[in-house]
């Protein structure tokens, strides 16, 4: 038996259903021979993101799997695992390695030692017979705590070789292991929100891989809170709840920035408050409380007033529990005059938006004409929409209203033009029975576009929805004079006749009241197995949902 074969079979323990790559890496070949699926991507950086998007839409039951060639290979890959370990995904990297003899040499890459800064547990292994164990240990990591990359580098010697000991080493499956909170801390909490005029929750992605969505909306419904959800965390609570007051990331919906500014408590579950570019900070003054599973985020950005450390659902469980005690069973009655300011915020919102989101013919397509046509299109309850980075992320983020979780892939505290559709890709590995989606800009489809070759090659019929407005959208405020001297922001090329050279299904559109009909298309040929392009012409939109944003 080859080593190869050896990891092989530990992945198959683990329930591995695809190992993703390119270009070559020993473990393809024994994947294939076990009946696991080798997905070979056009590059390491899209073969990643769909790696990441599967653990996602597997809330991490299921982990995506990568292996890469050493070298090149894993040097190539440094982008997109950073972009995962910066959104704590669990997914597992595979590189190969230099030959022992080889290591110590300059300018040799040593991947487990480079990749420390961006991983959750990475080591390198030189003997066959410490496979097993090392294996045990990044499982253990990848199912356990707050969540990130591994990456178990193999020696390429080992690789291919054949294993020589007399009896191979056993390989026991590490155990997924959740805690509750401190009884105390609970009921700190409950008290706290109990005694707040303007509560508030935020939802985060720790919700979504604790599968604790129900239990959230239990909670939210018995003490009658509103509820936002951050990027990562968008898909937690249905948007079309009475409750909720939609998505807040780096653009925000009016009802969230709206209740954060007046709130007097902000309880995040599932989430770390960290502080970056692309998602909601807390407003100035904002009193919060914390429930997550990780001790290292408490109070890590900003203070915070109570906290609780456990699995988002059971300590979800708690809550309710200790509520019901202190409340009702019912609950509290419905609030009527929160209910009533959530619905009149949602409709001004619309209503301040809706010469773009209802556009007509005349000039180029408004972006966010085509996001409306997905949000009242789309049959949501098997759908599911990831953004690309920039204006395409800002734009679509406050108006595509998400009902099912995971619906929506939320990314970003990394945020790489081009990982959507790697993304879209993963999630329909996935989830193949429903249509997945990617929505990008034409700068972000430049940077991975020869993958939607894998999508024709993998049959894996997504659907790339591209609104092209020719430049880099925002970044002439960044350069003016390259823009006016050198046209710097400006960008071209036939997306449509590419699609259709690399064997998908692509249409070019050109006005408004065409976008729903070609969506509608689209849909119709992923059903019957086509990978689709829709190259929708629209105009540079620079104007975002950033008005009430928090913390300025």
């Amino acid at each position: 038996m080859s080593n190869a074969d050896m990891i092989v079979e530990i992945l198959q323990k683990e329930g591995v259903e695809f190992l993703g790559g390119f270009p070559n890496n020993r473990l393809f070949n024994s994947a294939a021979s076990h009946d696991i699926r080798p997905v070979i991507a056009r590059t390491e950086r899209v073969a990643i993101n769909m790696a990441d998007a599967y653990t996602r839409m597997n809330n991490g039951r299921k982990i995506g799997v990568v292996a890469v060639q050493d070298g090149p290979g894993v040097e190539a890959s440094f982008p997109a695992v950073a972009q995962a370990y910066g959104d704590n995904t669990p997914i597992l990297m595979l590189p190969g390695a230099h030959a022992p003899a080889m290591q110590d040499y300059d300018p040799q890459f040593i991947a487990s030692r480079s990749f420390r800064d961006i991983t959750k547990f990475a080591s390198l292994i030189n003997d066959a017979d410490a496979i097993p164990r090392r294996f045990e240990m990044g499982f253990s990591a990848l199912k356990n705590g707050k969540q990130g990359p591994v990456l178990l580098e193999t020696a390429a010697n080992l690789l291919w070789g054949q294993y020589k000991g007399e009896e191979r080493p056993s390989y026991t499956s590490p155990r997924r292991h959740r805690s509750l909170a401190d009884p105390s801390d609970v009921r700190e909490i409950l008290d706290a929100l109990l005694s707040a005029k303007r509560p508030m929750i935020i939802a985060g992605h720790g919700v979504l891989y604790a599968e604790a969505w129900e239990e959230l909306r239990t909670f939210a419904e018995l003490l009658q809170i509103p509820v936002t959800t951050s990027l990562l965390g968008k898909s937690a609570f249905p948007e079309s709840h009475e409750l909720s007051l939609g998505t807040a990331g780096r653009t925000i919906t009016k009802a969230a920035g709206h209740f954060a500014n007046e709130a007097d408590f902000i309880l995040g579950i599932g989430t770390s408050f960290t502080i970056n570019d692309f998602t909601a900070r807390m407003p100035k003054d904002a009193v919060l409380g914390q429930i997550t599973n990780a001790p290292s985020d408490l109070g890590k950005c900003r203070p915070v007033k109570c906290a609780a450390v456990g699995d988002a659902q059971l300590v979800l469980n708690q809550l309710i529990d200790e509520a019901k005690s202190m409340v009702s069973e019912a609950g509290r009655p419905a609030a009527e005059e929160t209910i009533a300011e959530i619905a009149a915020l949602r409709k001004e919102f619309f209503e301040e938006w809706s010469d773009r989101l209802l556009c007509e013919d005349a000039g180029a397509i408004s972006p966010y004409r085509v996001i409306h046509e997905m949000n009242t299109l789309f049959d949501k309850s098997k759908s599911v929409v990831t953004h690309d980075a920039g204006n395409p992320r800002d734009q679509i983020v406050p108006f595509y209203d998400v009902e099912t979780p995971r619906g929506y892939l939320g990314w970003g505290k990394s945020t790489h033009l081009g990982s959507s559709l790697g993304m879209a890709l993963g999630a329909k590995l996935a989830r193949p029975e429903w249509l997945a989606v990617n929505f990008i800009g034409d700068a972000g489809f430049g940077q991975t576009a020869n993958d939607f070759e894998t999508a024709v090659r993998s049959e894996l019929p997504i659907m790339t929805v591209l609104v092209n407005n020719g430049v880099m959208g925002g970044y002439g405020a960044y350069m003016p004079d390259a823009v006016e001297k050198y046209q710097s922001s400006s960008l071209g090329g036939d997306y449509t006749a590419m699609a259709q050279a690399m064997g998908g299904y692509a249409e070019r559109v050109e006005a408004a009241s065409d976008v729903r009909a070609a969506l509608s298309r689209g849909i119709a040929q992923t059903e019957a197995g086509k990978p689709v392009l829709l190259e929708f012409i629209t105009r540079e939109e620079p104007v975002l949902a950033m008005a009430n944003k928090w913390g300025m």
